[in-house]
Parts: C-alpha cells; sequence; structure tokens
C-alpha cells in the first residue's frame, strides 16, 4: 500500500463508522437499557467513531498505511477489551477477532496478517483458558481443553487463507 490516499480504506472506515453508529440504539436494545450498558455501548461505539473519524482525516493527509495499521490496531484493541470485559464466553467473540484479521489482510501485508492473527489467538486462547474458572462445579482442565480447541483450529486456517491472499 502507499502512503497515498486508499479509496479501500476509505471505504472500510466509513462503512465501521457507519456500523459504529448505527448500531449503537441496537446494542443499547439489546442490553435491555441499562444504564451501565448505556455507557459500555457509548464509550465502545463512541471509541470506534471517533478513531475512525481521526483515520479518516490522517488517510486524507496522505497517511493511508499508517491510518490502516491503527485502524487494525485499535479495533484488536477494542474488541480484546470488550472481549475481557463483556463476561460472555470466548466463542461468542471469535466474530470480532475475526473481523480484525479480516481488516488485516485487506490493509495490510502478509506479515501484519500473521503477527494480527497470532496476537489475536493469543487474546482469545487466554480468555477461553481463564473463563472456564468461571465456571462452578466444571472440570476446570476439560472446559479449557474444549474452549480452545473449539476455536482455534478453525481460526487458524481462517488466517492461513487470509495471510496467503494478503497483500504483498
Amino acid at each position: 500500500m502507499t502512503t497515498s490516499d486508499d479509496p479501500l480504506l476509505r471505504a472500510i472506515l466509513k462503512l465501521i463508522l457507519a456500523a459504529a453508529v448505527l448500531t449503537a440504539p441496537l446494542f443499547v436494545f439489546g442490553e435491555g437499557f441499562e444504564t451501565e450498558s448505556i455507557g459500555s455501548v457509548a464509550a465502545s461505539n463512541g471509541a470506534c467513531a471517533v478513531l475512525c473519524l481521526g483515520l479518516l482525516a490522517l488517510e486524507r493527509r496522505g497517511r493511508a498505511r499508517f491510518a490502516a495499521q491503527l485502524l487494525v490496531g485499535g479495533l484488536l484493541l477494542l474488541v480484546g477489551a470488550l472481549a475481557w470485559t463483556n463476561g460472555e464466553p470466548v466463542h461468542v467473540n471469535v466474530i470480532n477477532f475475526t473481523l480484525v484479521t479480516v481488516l488485516a489482510s485487506a490493509l495490510l501485508d502478509r506479515r501484519a496478517v500473521v503477527i494480527t492473527a497470532v496476537l489475536c489467538a493469543a487474546e482469545m486462547a487466554a480468555i477461553a483458558w481463564t473463563r472456564p474458572m468461571e465456571r462452578a462445579g466444571a472440570d476446570l482442565a476439560e472446559a479449557r481443553f474444549e474452549s480452545l480447541v473449539q476455536i482455534l483450529p478453525t481460526f487458524a486456517v481462517v488466517a492461513a487463507i487470509l495471510a496467503i491472499r494478503a497483500r504483498g
């Protein structure tokens, strides 16, 4: 990717910005209008929208590659933070980590895809390893292993395909 403007990056940023704005009410509705949920949705969707607006400005200034790197890194941090704090099983969050890896493959080079996939897999594995401890009475080793084998093999195949198809 050149450092000049990138129509694909611009389109993706606008799409993610629109999704952050348009889905906020859906998330609030889905969470039952609880005060804590409203704050969480405002923070996460707001952070995503602000990130996209800033990156659109950066892209217009000819820093498309840097903006793409910041998008992937910022979403990885956001998805990771949400996955750690939402209390849901890691399986619920796999799609979000996959999206970040897909974005890396669309916007960055093969090396960045591999790094992103490894970071996503490590975070999912850490969540899968720690989250079963919250289930009382379950066999901890079995619960951990079950979580890991349900998410990592498929994610690894998807990430490998994306790395093969990545730019450069």
